[in-house]
């Protein structure tokens, strides 16, 4: 299958070398609005270089591509792309709004394409060990899950708030992991560092009788990227980065005393690490997107992901907003 990329940034860069690795697809094209990244590229990797969209689909060069262009142009080039029959994965978030993200979904349904969108993290080996150990009742019920999402301020994001750009990773996993979405949500943001957009948030979300919590900013000078899942049974604790996943399960026992007051002993708890085949993640999603290209199965992360996401983030965004409205309302005495 002949592929392209459209936004040659960061996240691009690493579409770029990952298609080139995958011997399921060749690199036929790569397109930015900035010429000398494009010729580079060209040279580097054999492959036509464009400066438009319409130029890369007009010389029905490819019969699929990523954009990784910002989010504010997701949008219009994935119109283009599906209208001209080709298949589209689109990085997160699928686009600025719900409107235009259902419109991509009918249109791709119409057009029989693929439309996929990139939540990497559905796509790392610790994740999906992770929710095999929990299929599997090893930790018993999942309580409450705690994702920390954090790092210094990433110069490459022109568009983005920090729950736009990061929290909307953990709000997809939390989905995955627990299999439903969200009933009732609760958040606080500001901006510590950048007056225009928000780099810090905390976000909680409610599934009836599970919960979740998310941290996300721009402000802590090292990475993190950690999830713990406390279940009725164990306690597991996922390193992101590193595909590390380390498990305690819980030993303890229970007794009534002659006052009828409800006793539980706690034991040590038996300590194991969660054995991971390591894998880069962006290689098993673009993978998958390929599979899905040939033969129609639906992605993992499909339009439908990415707009439920989408549509979490929007509420805690405008829960914020709401609060900001009433701090500044003058009250009437």
């Amino acid at each position: 299958m002949k592929v392209g990329i459209i936004g040659l940034g960061n996240m691009g860069k690493n579409h770029v070398r990952n298609y080139h690795e995958l011997d399921t697809c060749v690199l036929s094209a790569v397109c930015d609005i900035d010429p000398n990244l494009t010729e580079s590229f060209s040279k580097k990797y054999k492959c036509q270089a464009f400066n438009s969209i319409e130029d890369l689909i007009n010389s029905k060069t490819c019969e699929a591509v990523s954009i990784t262009s910002p989010t504010s142009t997701h949008y219009n080039l994935a119109k283009k792309c599906l209208e001209n029959n080709i298949h589209v994965l689109v990085e997160k978030p699928i686009t600025n709004n719900l409107k235009e993200a259902q419109e991509l979904i009918d249109l791709a349904k119409k057009n029989n394409k693929t439309l996929m969108v990139g939540h990497i993290e559905r796509y790392n080996p610790a994740v999906i060990t992770a929710k095999q150990v929990i299929e599997n009742g090893d930790i018993g019920k999942p309580t409450c899950l705690i994702a920390k999402r954090v790092g210094a301020f990433p110069a490459q994001i022109k568009d983005m708030n920090v729950i736009i750009d990061l929290a909307v990773h953990d709000i997809d996993i939390f989905s995955y992991l627990l299999n439903k979405y969200p009933t009732n949500i609760m958040s606080n943001a500001g901006k510590a560092l950048h007056n225009k957009r928000e780099d810090y948030a905390e976000i909680f979300l409610n599934y009836d009788d599970q919960n979740g919590f998310i941290q996300v900013n721009w402000i802590t000078p090292i990475r993190i990227r950690n999830l713990a899942i406390t279940g009725t049974k164990g306690y597991m604790e996922i390193n992101y980065m590193t595909q590390e996943i380390n498990m305690h399960e819980s030993n303890y026992a229970t007794d009534f005393d002659n006052f009828g007051e409800y006793i539980i002993k706690f034991g040590e708890t038996t300590r194991r690490t969660i054995a991971v085949e390591k894998a880069e993640p962006l290689k098993k999603e673009l993978g998958h997107f390929l599979t899905c290209c040939q033969t129609g199965q639906t992605p993992i992360t499909d339009g439908s992901c990415g707009i439920r996401a989408l549509e979490t983030a929007l509420t805690v965004l405008h829960q914020i907003n709401q609060a900001k409205t009433k701090q500044t309302t003058p009250s009437i005495s």
